[in-house]
């Protein structure tokens, strides 16, 4: 395929070329055309509609061949911003190399033969064409040139061969289209360099900026302030005409210099390799099993009694027996042991260790953003994932600013204090007995999600954060882009020198492993279900683990009759619209029937403006009917339901402690809040709603471990013993009891 782009590259660029030719002249013979300038300008102006042309036809093909969209060649931007900084000593270096070959040639040559290997002589006219020129070679030879070479050649190469071979051939082939001799060592140099920068950085943009400084400094030698003899100076003398050897030294000094900043400053490599398919199993070693290709869960009606989770496999329905084939019961089970051993290490792991894996996950993040988008890529366009609701499908996807601040969040956790060893309570007994009560990890958690690939990092990094080894199962709609994502968390945790099995993602989709991971309680210690409420309510009907879960999000807001009208209005938006697929949107909307008609109508109006649909009770229906406003009736169901959609229930209640009383009925527990300028009734929202986080004039959008300071939550609790709410690093943490005597004895 690299070859055959190579050479469809010349193709097209020579069709292109003879395209434009033939266009220029017909535009021009029938004096359509009017244009003074030179022959050279005319020509460097047809060579660069040439080139955009015949690239843009290539890079449309391959991409189209591949069903890949153009990002996918690699991103045009670089971290940090100064990187490019380093192709100054770089270019600087290779001009001096390139002067020096130049040199060698000239000297072991004759000169007829010399003369004869530049092929494109016509090239320093076209290069120095007015404004023409400078264009052609400062932009757009390295943007189209760059794209193909190294977007698509070198990217395709990269996943299948070695990279010193993937990058060598690359430069050949690079040179090779020069169909110059004498521009064969510049390109093969620059090619070099170019490739391995790509490999290192995954960044196009990168590329094209040295492509550009290389060809510039063609522009630039003549300004050079030194006469150095064999570079810019050619004295009458006889025999061969080479640099001072201090010069050669210094173009070498400058090249490495170059890739030294190169090497230092961009963020770490990681692997381009594709994994070859796995082995046959042996006897000790079980398979890792490919999701299955599963039809929509709505093919085909479900059976009285059987329980569906969203986003995930439907459960066995009672009758039938499943059983789990052997290889996948060692493969869980070995992740389990592994973990559990693991788990050991890391509760005595100081925190330098952990903070500097959470630093290296970090900018994985960030220089593995392309790569991570085309895992989730793959995912999105799985039938699995076409079958998924706009919300669950706006969870599964990745974009740049959502790795960024999924980097970010790592980070941020790395900058919070350590859980591990602080102290809860201590006191010294009468016989001299010291006891204190320390936070110590709870040992292995089970994390069971559906399409949120998100958790695959927010639930490692706390785990890690807070001792603790992690076991992932995700659903089938995320599997490729979990996979990424766990590859670049265990190597972090292998660069700090910590167990690559601290973090583990179960490799396979199969509904059987899922049934395993749940009856592991010997090794396993904690489950944390993060997902729909069918979902949660099946790892706790069938895990003999502890669990930790929430059931839904089902939150309220609560406009009193002292609100703030232009308070209402806002906050209401925010908890519902701002993001409609978290489980801390709002879902109900209660306004007191006192301001009702006051109220109401704007904040339907500022609904509408979001496009969200409001279903109504009678009074509400009533109210937004007189105002002629958009709504639809409302069935009792959704006033218990978690939408995750821009649907809000809206119901008119008589007082605050019909408010109250209608959300400990019908709330899930989660996050609720009051909108009033009256601090009575506030406080007494605050205190009588039973649920995990209550607000006061503020969104409901708020619950979330980022927002409250943890750095990022493994999951919002509405249960009610051991954590509740946002679950950061301390409630992954249990205690024990550390006693120290002097030989005392009890009588």
């Amino acid at each position: 395929m690299a070859f055959a782009l190579v050479f469809a590259t010349i193709a097209a660029e020579i069709v292109a070329e003879w395209l434009v030719g033939r266009l220029y002249a017909a535009v021009a013979l029938r004096g359509w055309l009017v244009w003074t300038a030179n022959e050279d300008a005319i020509e460097a102006t047809l060579v660069i509609g040439a080139k955009l042309l015949s690239t843009a036809a290539v890079a449309w093909w391959a991409l189209g061949l591949n069903r890949e969209s153009w990002g996918a060649p690699g991103r045009l931007g670089f971290s940090p911003p100064w990187l490019g900084a380093a192709f100054v000593p770089l270019v600087a270096g290779i001009t001096i190399a390139l002067s020096e070959i130049d040199n060698l040639l000239r000297a072991f040559l004759p000169t007829f033969l010399f003369d004869r290997l530049d092929f494109a002589p016509d090239l320093d006219r076209l290069v120095s064409a007015s404004w023409q020129g400078p264009v052609l070679a400062v932009v757009i030879a390295p943007v189209t040139e760059e794209l193909i070479f190294r977007g698509l050649v070198l990217r395709g190469l990269l996943g299948r061969w070695r990279p010193t071979l993937a990058i060598l051939t690359t430069a050949a082939l690079f040179a090779f289209t020069h169909f110059n001799p004498a521009q064969a060592p510049v390109a093969l140099l620059l090619g070099t360099a170019l490739g391995w920068i790509y490999y290192r950085t995954r960044s196009l943009g990168l590329c094209i900026l040295g492509h550009a400084v290389n060809n510039g400094a063609t522009y630039g030698v003549e300004w050079f302030p030194f006469e150095i003899t064999g570079f810019n100076h050619a004295p009458e003398i006889e025999g061969a005409l080479f640099h001072p050897w201090w010069f050669d030294v210094l173009g070498l000094l400058l090249v490495a210099a170059g890739l030294w900043w190169i090497h230092r400053r961009s963020p770490a490599a990681t692997p381009w390799l594709v994994p070859p398919p796995p082995a046959p199993p042996g006897p000790a070693e079980p398979p890792l099993l490919e999701p299955p290709l599963l039809a929509p869960a709505e093919v085909s009606p479900r059976p009285p009694g059987e329980s569906t989770f969203d986003g995930c496999q439907p459960a066995a329905p009672p009758h039938i027996d499943r059983a789990m084939s052997v290889p996948l019961d060692q493969l869980v089970t070995s992740l389990a042991q592994r973990a559990r051993a693991a788990s050991l290490v890391l509760a005595t792991v100081p925190r330098a260790p952990k903070d500097a894996a959470l630093e290296k996950l970090a900018d994985l993040i960030d220089a593995g953003q392309f790569e991570l988008l085309q895992a989730n890529q793959r995912d999105l366009l799985s039938p699995e994932a076409g079958a998924l609701s706009a919300a669950a499908r706006d969870r599964l996807t990745l974009t740049e600013a959502r790795l960024r601040q999924l980097s970010a969040s790592v980070r941020e956790v790395a900058a919070l204090p350590d859980p591990v060893g602080q102290v809860l309570e201590e006191t010294t007994r009468p016989n001299g007995l010291r006891i204190r009560k320390l936070r110590v990890p709870i040992g292995v958690i089970g994390i069971i999600y559906e399409a949120r690939p998100n958790v695959t990092i927010d639930c490692a990094v706390l785990c890690l954060k807070s001792g603790n080894a992690a076991i992932l199962r995700g659903g089938k709609e995320c599997f490729h882009t979990n996979m990424a994502l766990a590859g670049l968390v265990q190597s972090a945790l292998t660069s700090a020198g910590l167990p690559a099995d601290a973090v583990q993602l179960v490799p396979t989709t199969d509904r059987a492993a899922l049934a395993t991971l749940l009856k592991l309680d010997t090794l396993i210690h904690c489950v944390i279900p993060r997902g729909g409420e069918s979902l949660i309510r099946y790892v706790a009907q069938n895990s003999t683990i502890p669990v930790i879960k929430h059931y839904k999000g089902v939150c309220f807001v609560y406009v009193d009759q002292a609100a703030d009208p232009a308070m209402a209005e806002a906050l209401t938006v925010n908890a519902k619209a701002q993001r409609p697929s978290a489980c801390n949107a709002a879902e109900q909307l209660l306004v007191h029937r006192a301001v009702a008609d006051r109220l109401l109508p704007g904040i339907a109006r500022a609904l509408a403006a979001k496009n969200v649909q409001l279903r109504c009770d009678a009074s509400s229906a009533a109210i937004l009917a007189r105002e002629d406003l958009a709504h639809v009736p409302a069935t009792p169901a959704d006033f218990t339901t978690e939408f995750l959609d821009y649907v809000i229930a809206v119901r008119v209640v008589d007082s605050l402690e019909d408010a109250i009383a209608t959300i400990n009925r019908d709330s899930s527990n989660h996050s609720d809040a009051i909108v009033t300028a009256d601090e009575a009734a506030a406080r007494r929202f605050l205190a009588a709603v039973d649920s995990a986080a209550v607000y006061w004039n503020a969104s409901t959008r708020f619950t979330d471990g980022f927002e409250f300071g943890y750095g990022a939550e493994i999951g919002i609790s509405t249960d009610r013993l051991h954590a509740r709410g946002p679950m950061g690093l301390p409630e992954l943490c249990s205690y024990k009891f550390v006693v120290e005597g002097a030989g005392q004895l009890r009588g």
